[in-house]
């Protein structure tokens, strides 16, 4: 097995929930970026008791989509969804005996369903589930299709999420809201006598963030329902605390390019506005979750990723990625007991377990097994701080060494190293210390291979509040300068070589790779990058506007906004589009380093004529470049085969243009 086989048969924990006691914790495991190794994708469920190492059992098998496991009350069972009925075209949720083996699994929904439960939870005294699911399709719409009588009318048809209730005695199913909007997410009053639920106008992916998010209630006996507030976009999640709601949203409300902040809805006053709570000031809140009487958030605060009682103090922080989490406070007492799903540059995502009061965290799972059975190592993580290049802010980043690299006693290299900038996506998203620096193992294919890694984190990323988020709207510029400062500070400090940069990126990462090329060299700073790697990159806001299933967002961020708004002169939207600097950066011999361009076929967030457009260019003026793209694959590319093939491509190109160890 070679290193890139080993990391895509790496499987790590998710959904993860702990028992009301704290003894316990049920997880699901995926392969880390949900690829498939066949037809299907699979995920298998897991025990663990908290504070026994390597205590983790499975109790399915792994050969069905077994996911999002969570307790019934009383401790004894567990539900979960599942396609068991039909590999990749059933749903149905599932209720698992603990006493028993995964044969005992029963349906407490139709298995042969094949609309997907969107969310499901257990009612606070386990006689029911409330769950999200569309309506399934009539004889006649399976008739009109079969007969290939099926235009699609915008704004019929659609399959909105309807709120629905089985009760687990009977198996009745019960639909509680039926209205033609689609339901995003719910939460239980604590004494069960309510639902509240988050509604869009459709299913459209851009509805939310158009027309923003209605909060209701719903009375489980009379099924009357009860409109609160309506928020101005979109909202992430939700938790009901005695008489409060919590969500979180965006900071600047209608616009959500912005830091995540939870706002509160007091449910005792006469009038149930919305008002902002806590965090997206300095930090930005993630989730949510419920831990007795408490609501929990999830706060990146930074490069630390923290656990946090709302509006009280820190559980838990460390400068790693939580990839995910659970609380439960112990009987009789108020000890915090934590489960934590987390890795680090040398160690795949493992379940630990440990108290907020400080107690040792125990490792109850194996699932990296491969790699330290070999005592297989990738590198070290040490993070840089700049000033940005206009002095505004101050600029922190994850820096990687390789683990073959010689160090001095302070851990600086001995000597600057050939670098790959990986750019993370989003552009609300952020780099901090993990065991996949950046998608699909890239970093440590890399980090084997000998190369140093800058893990970029530009204004605009996550974690540090609403003033450095917004400036994601200003359409490339402080990104592009602020990945340059990064990538001159590692060069300045001894870190990077920089004869031998190189840049790459994923989504945001590819637009940034792309303008990268054409301003390449441009800074003053005596260096440019030798290879490029952009990934399902934009290279024209304009078009992507028009073709993305996420055009509103992309006006959002460019500098004239919706271009059928625009005068026919004004070309603002220019700004950032690498296609559009192409023909100066030639006219001026900017030097344009030859570039691997990764995208999938069927992306629809940054479809594939972004990347077209950049290979034509280079076609026509005989610059060197390597075009792939992945067949049937979307914007996140699933298919293992593909994932390989890329790779092993990156590592070839990397070689090529900027050599090894």
């Amino acid at each position: 097995m070679t290193l890139i086989d080993d990391l895509f048969d790496l499987e790590i924990p998710n959904n993860v929930q702990i028992s009301s006691n704290g003894q316990k914790i049920v997880y699901s495991t995926i392969l880390e970026f949900g690829h498939k190794t066949g037809e299907h994708s699979v995920s298998t469920l897991w025990l663990a008791e908290t504070g026994k190492a390597k205590s983790a059992r499975k109790i399915t098998s792994g050969l069905h989509d077994d996911r999002d496991p969570q307790w019934r009350p009383d401790g004894e069972s567990i539900a979960f969804a599942s396609d068991r009925f039909k590999a990749g075209e059933s749903s149905a949720i599932y209720l698992l005996p603990l006493t028993g083996g995964d044969d005992e699994a029963a349906a407490v929904t139709p298995a042969e369903n094949e609309k997907g439960i969107a969310k499901f939870e257990f009612s606070p005294d386990g006689k029911s589930i409330a769950f999200l699911a569309p309506d399934e399709k009539t004889e006649e719409k399976k008739a009109k299709e079969k007969a290939k009588d099926d235009a699609i009318v915008w704004g019929e048809d659609w399959p909105y999420n309807r709120l629905r209730l089985v009760d687990l005695s009977t198996k009745t199913v019960t639909t509680l809201v039926s209205r033609d909007a689609h339901i995003t997410n719910f939460a239980w009053s604590d004494d069960g006598a309510k639902l509240a639920f988050l509604e869009v106008r459709t299913p459209w992916i851009e509805a939310k963030y158009l027309y923003g998010t209605t909060i209701s209630t719903v009375d489980v006996a009379t099924k009357e329902v009860t409109k609160l507030t309506h928020f101005r976009s979109l909202v992430y999640d939700l938790a009901w605390a005695g008489q409060s709601l919590y969500f979180i949203g965006p900071a600047a409300e209608s616009i959500s390019t912005s830091a995540n902040t939870v706002f509160h809805i007091d449910l005792k006053a006469a009038e149930t506005v919305y008002t902002k709570h806590s965090h997206g000031i300095d930090n930005c809140a993630w989730s949510l979750a419920k831990a007795g009487g408490d609501v929990l958030v999830e706060v990146q605060d930074g490069m630390q990723d923290q656990i946090r009682i709302l509006g009280g103090h820190t559980l838990f922080g460390k400068k790693r990625k939580l990839d995910a989490w659970a609380a439960a406070f112990t009987k009789d007492s108020d000890e915090v007991v934590l489960a934590i799903a987390q890795g680090d540059t040398n160690h795949p995502c493992e379940m630990f377990s440990t108290t907020a009061s400080g107690g040792a965290m125990v490792q109850l799972s194996d699932h990296g097994h491969a790699f330290t059975s070999q005592n297989r190592t990738f590198g070290t993580c040490t993070f840089l701080s700049c000033p940005s290049s206009d002095g505004a802010v101050t600029l922190e980043c994850p820096w990687l060494t390789p683990a073959s690299a010689p160090t001095t006693p302070e851990g600086l290299p001995e000597k600057p190293l050939p670098t790959v900038v990986l750019i993370h996506g989003g552009p609300y998203h952020r780099h901090t210390e993990s065991f996949d620096g950046l998608y699909w193992y890239w970093s440590n294919i890399l980090l084997d291979a000998g190369y140093g890694i800058l893990l970029a984190d530009y204004r605009g990323s996550s974690g540090r509040g609403e003033d450095w988020a917004a400036y994601a709207r200003s359409s490339g510029k402080c990104e592009y300068e602020d990945i340059i400062a990064q990538t001159q500070h590692a060069v300045e400090k001894g870190y990077a070589d920089k004869e031998r940069l190189a840049v790459g990126g994923w989504s945001q990462g590819g637009f940034m790779s792309y303008l990268c090329t054409v301003r390449n060299g441009t800074h003053g700073h005596g260096w440019a990058f030798k290879a490029a790697i952009p990934g399902a990159g934009i290279t024209d806001q304009d078009t992507m506007v028009f073709t993305s299933d996420m055009g509103c967002w992309q006006a959002e961020i460019t500098p004239g906004g919706k271009p059928w708004t625009l005068e026919k002169n004004d070309t603002r939207n220019r700004q950032g589009s690498a296609i559009w600097e192409f023909g100066d950066a030639i006219k001026n011999n900017v030097p344009i380093p030859p570039m691997l361009i990764l995208h999938g076929e069927k992306d629809e967030r940054v479809p594939l004529e972004q990347a077209v457009a950049m290979r034509r260019a280079l076609e026509d003026t005989g610059l060197p470049y390597e075009y792939v793209v992945y067949p049937r694959e979307g914007h996140i590319l699933k298919e293992r085969r593909h994932l390989v093939d890329m790779d092993e491509r990156v590592l070839r190109f990397v070689g090529k243009h900027i050599g090894g160890k």
